[in-house]
């Protein structure tokens, strides 16, 4: 198998949100870069739920996009034992595949080389190089870089998972039977540390609940069942399964964001919320703000990767610390409807008194 020498002054790996916003953000500067994705097509297969608040237009202007968005969101509702709470929740339910895609093809556009179907097997730290095998060419690139970005997801891309703590969560789209202008969360006995959603998409809808191993040592496939058999039961949603997704979820906070002349971002660097698992805005941001020290950094002659630490560690860290607290300490006392009832308004942040 030939092998193939590049350079670039950025290698970034991983093109979901967290991947390619940084890529866009280091085109935009003039810096050159390569942007690697294990997948033969970029945002396939989904491993998420795909709600976004509307601040992501703040980011990524999704009118600019609308085959990206499923549907528009009005209210958050909230299942916790026998109680029912709705709030306020305008958002989208994205269509993520079209979504990823369209962020890796303006970091394209602006610039960045795209190696899709190509793994990264072993970065060598001493040599500032990657290996990447690349399935759709048959080749391999040995790729040099002078600083390396790592948007890689909740494994952090090489090897055991690196996060302290994971949601297991698994998922299907089905068809709806009811029309839904709510996202709808699932506070159940069966579904501990964790919880079960029910995200509209016009016709169908994502179904899935997420629970932490080794914290709780329900079996996802029995809770699951009957989670199913919940909500089907009411009329919600249908039999068909069109579609099943699975995947991990970081929720023990912020982990090692920089080392060296490498800079973490997205779920790499733990920044899903550990209650509600929300990560695609924290990806987005974080991303965009590691392709912007990159670029700085390459500009200056100097790595500037503590900095870039340090500001999103100002951003996230408060926040998200908060969240893997009351996580840890209120699960454990959530054991029956009752507990869940008198705990839930602590533990979830659409409730006042999350923030007391």
């Amino acid at each position: 198998m030939p092998v193939y020498f590049m350079k670039t002054k950025v290698a970034i790996i991983g093109a979901g949100p967290a991947g390619s916003s940084a890529a866009i953000a280091l085109s935009k500067k003039g810096i050159p870069n390569i942007l690697i994705d294990k997948r033969g097509v970029v945002g396939i297969p989904v491993q998420c739920a795909e709600f976004v608040g509307l601040n992501i237009n703040s980011y990524v202007d999704l009118n600019n996009i609308p085959s990206a968005i499923n549907q528009k969101i009005k209210f958050m509702d909230i299942y916790a034992g026998k109680n029912f709470y709705r709030f306020n929740g305008k958002g989208y339910v994205l269509n993520r595949a079209v979504f990823d895609r369209h962020l890796a093809g303006e970091a394209v556009k602006t610039g960045s080389k795209l190696l899709t179907a190509a793994r990264v097997y072993r970065i060598n730290r001493q040599k500032n190089s990657i290996d990447v095998l690349s399935a759709e060419e048959k080749i391999m690139y040995e790729i040099y870089y002078d600083y390396l970005i790592a948007a890689t997801g909740p494994k952090n891309g090489f090897g055991e998972p690196k996060n302290g703590a994971y949601i297991y969560a698994t998922q299907i789209k089905t068809d709806l039977l009811k029309e839904l202008d709510s996202v709808i969360c699932y506070f159940r006995t069966y579904i501990p540390y964790g919880y079960g959603w029910v995200f509209p998409k016009g016709k169908f809808a994502n179904v899935g609940i997420g629970i932490e191993k080794p914290a709780s040592d329900m079996p996802l496939s029995l809770s699951f069942n009957k989670f199913l058999n919940e909500i089907r039961s009411t009329g919600l949603i249908g039999l068909k399964i069109i579609e099943k997704t699975s995947g991990l979820v970081p929720v023990s906070g912020l982990n090692e964001i920089t080392d060296g002349n490498i800079a973490l971002c997205g779920d790499a660097a733990g920044l899903t919320h550990p209650v509600t698992g929300a990560g695609i805005l924290s990806a987005v941001i974080s991303g965009g703000l590691a392709g912007d020290y990159a670029a700085e950094s390459v500009k200056a002659s100097k790595n500037l990767f503590e900095d870039y630490k340090e500001e999103l560690e100002s951003v996230f860290k408060k926040s998200l610390s908060n969240a893997a607290k009351k996580r840890s300490e209120l699960y454990p006392l959530m054991t029956d409807d009752l507990s869940i009832e008198k705990n839930i308004k602590q533990l979830w942040p659409s409730f006042e008194e999350y923030y007391k």
